[in-house]
């Protein structure tokens, strides 16, 4: 068996609402669900051929699908893994507007993981309806969840006071940009690069040198990690991630990536194949494949190649075209990820009093000097290239 698969399942691709930077367009936003049979299916080549399965349950809106589907999905799970397994994990990603304490307790009881799509004071700038109530609920009922939050062309400025908005109420944050796929593909969504690069080490920055935060900062905490070289893999798009991911739409066909994925990556369908063995030995995985390996070689010679492993092929893909570098997201990374390695590093050449940093760089940072093997501590990454 191998060892671990996340696995992106879109039970439905409606959404009860219209943000301006879905990936998936309002033609795409039609209601239905996945069937049961499909998630049986899907569940019991997942359990046969891999030791290990993360679930995150996605759309459109999740939520948007009745509650006794997601009870009925559990009972797959139990019957494919065995009760209180774990085999498996899962998470519902949602943009909240539909969240209730009944849910909740159900997703309390099982373990499940909420991770709500939310950008604060700025939530309006890319959705239409505000999930905070939902969110001061959860809060409240010292419920398990996090934030995702989605940076445009208008908030790209304003990562630090996002960041600040949730470290007050005790939330996990994470920020990515909006990119150029689907609605946002030509509607002035997407933010400048620059801009975003200047609020992303601004955020950073404000998190590093705050010693009371309770909270992480994704994904610039897993760039502290990988700069140390923790053997934890940093973010998905900066991970080699073919062959680890799957997302399934609703219909059961099958892509490597959640983001945008188009028709000619397809990798069949989860009621027409045997395994998903076979979904990887598909001409619309070979594709993929073919084109990032490609994109990958033209990157092996960067100086933070080893950090970044070629970026997202999506990004790649629907920013300068697959087997392409050098694209905005391509240009963030670089910028973001030496600026903290190089914070990082002064402050391992300090001496040491890292009193005035939050207690995940710090901890961090200890654990790096304890076991100094992990990463050589003079191993200076060279300036970006320009």
């Amino acid at each position: 068996m191998k060892p671990y698969i996340s696995v992106v399942i879109k039970p439905t691709l409606f959404c009860n609402e219209s943000c301006s930077h879905c990936y998936h367009t309002p033609d795409e936003r039609v209601r239905g669900e996945m069937s049961l049979e499909t998630l049986d299916r899907l569940m019991g080549m997942v359990a046969s051929e891999y030791q290990a399965v993360w679930f995150i349950w996605h759309g459109g809106e999740p939520l948007t699908v009745p509650m006794s589907f997601y009870k009925k999905a559990i009972e797959l799970e139990e019957k494919h893994f065995g009760k209180s397994s774990f085999r498996v994990g899962n998470t519902i990603q949602t943009n909240g507007t539909l969240l209730n304490r009944r849910l909740m307790a159900y997703c309390r009881e099982k373990m499940i993981n909420v991770g709500v799509s939310c950008e604060g004071p700025y939530n309006s700038v890319l959705r239409e309806l505000d999930p905070e109530k939902a969110i001061s609920m959860l809060s409240d009922k010292e419920n398990k969840y996090s934030v995702s939050a989605t940076i445009s062309r208008e908030t790209a400025l304003k990562q630090r006071e996002i960041y600040e908005y949730y470290r007050d109420r005790g939330t996990n944050i994470s920020m990515s940009p909006v990119i150029p796929a689907g609605c946002a593909r030509c509607n002035g969504t997407v933010p400048d690069a620059d801009e975003y690069i200047r609020g992303s080490i601004e955020a950073f920055d404000t998190w590093l040198h705050d010693a009371d935060s309770k909270v992480p900062l994704i994904p610039h905490y897993l760039y502290v990690l990988n700069y140390l070289g923790d053997p934890t893999p940093s973010d998905c798009a900066h991970t080699s991630c073919l062959t680890k991911w799957i997302c399934v739409n609703p219909d059961g066909s099958i892509y490597p990536c959640a983001k945008a994925c188009p028709p000619e990556f397809c990798m069949g369908n989860v009621n027409s194949i045997s395994s998903l063995d076979e979904a990887f030995h598909s001409e619309g995985f070979r594709r993929i494949l073919a084109g990032s390996v490609a994109r990958r070689e033209k990157c092996a010679s960067c100086p933070i190649y080893r950090y970044c492993n070629g970026g997202c092929s999506m990004d790649a893909y629907h920013e300068v075209g697959l087997e392409n570098t050098d694209g905005d997201s391509c240009r963030i990374f670089r910028e973001v990820f030496t600026h903290i390695a190089d914070e990082i590093q002064r402050l391992l050449d300090s001496d040491g009093d890292y009193s005035g940093i939050n207690m995940f760089v710090r901890d961090a940072l200890v654990g790096k000097l304890v076991n100094p093997r992990v990463v050589s501590q003079r191993s200076r990454i060279p300036a970006p290239l320009s």
